[in-house]
């Protein structure tokens, strides 16, 4: 259901399995919109509730094709087949959906700040920040205030975010406009979600996004740092405006 609206916060839905992994209990539900972690984005929190107890969620994996919803605190009793309600923890989604449009947008910014296409090679999002690492041999740090310039007017454009799927080989040639592609998926993946920032940027990607850039904020970007030869690392932070 994350795919379908990202910004549902609650939702009706039935135990399909309960179960023991290690040290921790996990629920499958037949329908969830809990964000499981993938894709450099992390899990959602939240709760899940019964008419005869509820649950704490603290992690989320896709484990076998299913979300499995682990639990911090099973209160009351809940049982495969309960009817229940869930409800997502809406400001750490908010606040990671708000740094992940960032993370796309920043990405162009950084390559028009320096004038080339260089690639992508590592990335992370979290509640309070996002960071980018770019295979790039000179220093970026000269360039941090031309880099937010710009993200900020593509902000203050407030440009849509537009989610698609594609057939593999029409996307490889659709993101190879935007200086991305489609080399860490796996050969068997064919049908490819694509997420455009409209005409700034466009990427594969798998996690959940704003509706338009204006909805960011303002981009602060917080540092450079050398991860090594050729490997420069963008940290940055989508504040409210």
């Amino acid at each position: 259901m994350y795919y379908e609206d990202a910004y549902l916060k609650e939702f009706d839905a039935r135990v399909l399995k309960m179960m023991k992994i290690d040290d921790r209990y996990g629920v499958i539900l037949d329908r969830t919109a809990f964000y499981p972690m993938g894709g450099g984005q992390p899990a959602d929190t939240g709760v899940i509730k019964g008419k005869s107890g509820e649950i704490r969620v603290a992690d989320v994996q896709m484990i076998n094709g299913a979300v499995v919803h682990f639990a911090s605190e099973i209160r009351g009793e809940i049982r495969e087949g309960t009817e229940v309600r869930g409800a997502i923890d809406w400001d750490r989604r908010y606040a990671l959906m708000r740094n992940h449009t960032a993370a796309h947008l920043v990405a162009e910014a950084v390559r028009r700040a320096a004038d080339t296409p260089m690639p992508i090679t590592g990335s992370a999002i979290d509640v309070d920040k996002a960071r980018l690492d770019f295979a790039h041999k000179e220093n970026l740090r000269p360039l941090l205030p031309e880099i937010e310039r710009i993200a900020n007017d593509v902000v203050k454009e407030d440009r849509i975010v537009v989610v698609k799927t594609m057939k593999r080989e029409e996307a490889e040639k659709y993101v190879e406009k935007f200086h991305e592609s489609l080399k860490i998926l796996p050969p068997q993946v064919q049908e490819v979600r694509i997420v455009e920032i409209k005409d700034w940027h466009a990427c594969a990607c798998g996690g959940t996004h704003l509706k338009s850039t204006g909805e960011i904020g303002t981009i602060k970007v917080l540092k450079r740092v050398s991860k090594g030869k050729g490997v420069e690392r963008i940290e940055f932070s989508a504040k409210e405006s």
